[in-house]
């Protein structure tokens, strides 16, 4: 279903965790101000209206079915490709939602794919990569197939799907080498660029393996407290990568780095944030919630007489990486004219978002809040592509138009 309208990160925490924090977080919140926002940064408000919606019907068709909320991401001409979980093909839709076609299927052969799993434009050319082996598959802008390659990631002895090998503009990629073991510590992997046909790399920051609950002798767990840094976004056009950094413990500055497609640093810019504490009480919850994901694991392991912590509350404090802080964002998305996204990390962290949307010059332009329950995906000039869900929980698409406040019609 196709419907026009006039204007109107999750944590994968127990909806008890949830309460519990936002109560916490309104509780040590010092005035609205505080409660709204934690980037500091001074940008008029806008309002997002929404225009458009995709799939949120009974009877719509195939490509507009989501099992679970959709990939997606914008060309030059400002055509949306949707990828709906993992699988084997996207689709091309127009700007104002019309189908266009259908790239990749199901197979071995060329252009086909197992799943797709990452995807994205090096110039004009569209990549799609097949999972669990990140061979890629290049396609012109008319859908059809150009080439498949194998992927020349820094080779490791951790499996492929831990890997990050992304194509970049004129023959250049961005990497990060799969974990491996390393005695079962993290360690701190090089994000880097180079050649897609050479080895050197140019290092442009670096991140845990693992950023999820890990415990030794028990496993790696779907679970984290907050937002590791550093995180990263390629350019929409693969003309390079931002990076954007802070310090865990001390939160209080948001660092954004520009590379271009060679590695060279070409602009970097900071923005303030507010120091928010996490409160003990929710500290505590945080880390409930890993003992009740880690105790069936743990009388498993111990049942069975392998090693493990000989106290489980420590290991699950350690493998948490809980800081004393919130990470002053949650996502950032980038433009194709430069702008960059950044969602901030709100008292109430849920589902909704307020984001600051920093121009090329690094300096703020507005302030616009995602509706609740909607997740911004990508951005074309005045136009937000997002995802959210329905009352019977089905994915759907939804478009938004960038207007002054209170001017949605």
């Amino acid at each position: 279903m196709i419907s026009r309208m006039p204007c109107a990160a999750r944590t994968g925490l127990s909806p008890r965790t949830r309460s519990v924090i936002a109560t916490a977080l309104a509780g040590v919140a010092l005035h609205a101000g505080d409660a709204a926002s934690q980037l500091i940064a001074d940008a008029d408000p806008m309002e997002a209206c929404e225009v458009l919606r995709l799939g949120d019907g009974i009877d719509v068709p195939e490509w507009l079915a989501f099992v679970r909320a959709p990939n997606l991401m914008l060309d030059a001409t400002g055509r949306a490709y949707v990828r709906g979980g993992q699988d084997a093909a996207i689709t091309v839709l127009d700007a104002d939602g019309g189908f266009v076609r259908t790239i990749g299927g199901q197979g071995e052969g060329p252009g086909e794919f197992v799943a797709i799993g990452a995807m994205g434009f090096a110039g004009d050319t569209l990549w799609l990569q097949n999972w669990p082996m990140l061979h890629t598959s290049f396609f012109d802008s008319a859908g059809a197939h150009l080439k498949t390659e194998a992927d020349h990631g820094v080779p490791s002895t951790g499996p492929s799907t831990q890997r990050t090998s992304l194509p970049l503009a004129g023959g250049r990629g961005f990497y990060i080498p799969a974990a491996g073991y390393h005695g079962q510590t993290r360690v701190r992997l090089p994000m880097t660029v180079g050649s897609r046909t050479d080895g050197p790399r140019d290092t442009l920051a670096s991140r845990f393996d693992f950023t999820n609950m890990r415990i030794t002798g028990l496993g790696t767990f779907n679970y984290r407290a907050t937002l590791t840094p550093p995180i990263y976004r390629i350019h929409p056009g693969g003309d390079g990568v931002v990076i954007a950094d802070w310090v865990p413990d001390r939160p209080e500055l948001v660092t954004v780095r520009h590379f271009d497609g060679d590695g060279r640093l070409t602009r970097e810019s900071a923005v303030g944030a507010e120091l928010r504490p996490i409160p003990p009480q929710v500290k505590r919850e945080f880390i409930e919630e890993g003992l009740r994901m880690a105790e069936g694991p743990y009388e498993s392991a111990r049942r069975r007489g392998e090693p493990v912590p000989r106290n489980l509350r420590a290991a699950v404090e350690e493998g948490l990486l809980l800081p004393d802080y919130y990470a002053p964002i949650q996502r950032m998305l980038l433009t194709r004219v430069g702008d960059l996204w950044l969602r901030e990390t709100t008292a109430t962290d849920v589902r909704e978002g307020q984001w600051v949307v920093l121009g090329a010059d690094g300096e703020a332009k507005f302030r616009v809040t995602a509706p609740e329950g909607v997740v911004f995906k990508a951005i074309d000039g005045d136009r937000i592509w997002a995802t959210s869900t329905n009352e019977l929980d089905v994915p759907f698409i939804v478009r938004y138009e960038l207007v002054p406040p209170g001017t949605c019609g």
